[in-house]
């Protein structure tokens, strides 16, 4: 039985927020081991810049800057280092951990502002150039809690990966004419350090049992299919979230767990 070459993205140049660490570190070391010259972007410059370092020495192509992706004048300066953008993946994200009650209006504006205004004013940068050229890759990453609710965090990530994947499908709608596909990627519970930070090891248990497929999902399994709805293998793909969760949406906890859980961290 033969099986299809491994994706390649030889010529193109692919730019991934929040890639310093967790799923977008995995999602630039995967286009990078594709053949893509990778813009590491993140908050974090040092950490981005150690990030771009680590992918140049094993052979990828790959450079770094410190960007806020709510500030405008940023993400123009971000599109401008990349120079062609032929791939661009909104992965930058925060979040909060309480209840609506608890939590602070300016906590809630923020994330929405990086999770949703982000990738708004990303997508909106690249835009011009990819419908020049008549080819973009756009892939958001959203989250199973803006299918359900999030059980790890607020209400304000719940809302902003909704809007997300509604932002999606609209974007996709406007941009598919001009041979530019949209898609998003919905993981379910990853093992990243901003998941290890917010839970124990009673509540990762939890979250382990909690997945059909027995495990938590890594980084790479979300760059896995980030990868692919980049390739021109999906390009029939237009406005999907695909979610990459194990099964995890299949099952939930009671309501007991979910409070204890904020309870716990306040």
């Amino acid at each position: 039985m033969s099986h299809p070459a491994p994706l390649r993205f030889d010529g193109r140049t692919a730019v991934v927020t929040g890639a310093a660490r967790g799923i977008g570190n995995a999602i630039a070391h995967g286009f990078a081991a594709g053949g893509a010259t990778v813009v590491v972007a993140d908050l974090d410059e040092a950490a981005a810049a150690a990030a771009a370092q680590e992918i140049t020495s094993v052979g990828g192509k790959a450079s770094s800057l410190g960007v806020d992706v709510t500030d405008e004048a940023q993400v123009d300066a971000l599109v401008a280092h990349a120079g062609t953008v032929d791939i661009l993946v909104n992965n930058a994200a925060i979040t909060t951990t309480q209840v609506v009650e608890e939590t602070d209006p300016e906590a809630w504006r923020r994330v929405l502002d990086v999770n949703l205004t982000g990738p708004f004013l990303c997508s909106r940068a690249v835009l011009p150039g990819m419908r020049e050229r008549g080819y973009g890759k756009i892939v958001n990453i959203a989250s199973v809690a803006a299918k359900r609710i999030s059980f790890n965090a607020g209400a304000s990530y719940t809302a902003s990966k909704a809007g997300l994947v509604a932002f999606t499908r609209h974007l996709a709608y406007e941009a598919a004419p001009d041979g530019i596909s949209v898609n998003a990627v919905c993981p379910g519970p990853v093992l990243t350090p901003m998941l290890a930070e917010m839970a124990d090891e009673a509540t990762l248990n939890a979250r382990r049992k909690s997945v059909p497929r027995g495990r938590l999902a890594t980084p790479e399994d979300q760059a896995e299919m980030v990868l692919y709805l980049a390739s021109d293998r999906a390009d029939m793909l237009c406005g999907q979230a695909v979610d990459v969760d194990g099964g995890a949406l299949l099952g939930w906890y009671d309501t007991d767990t979910y409070f204890e859980r904020r309870r716990a961290a306040r």
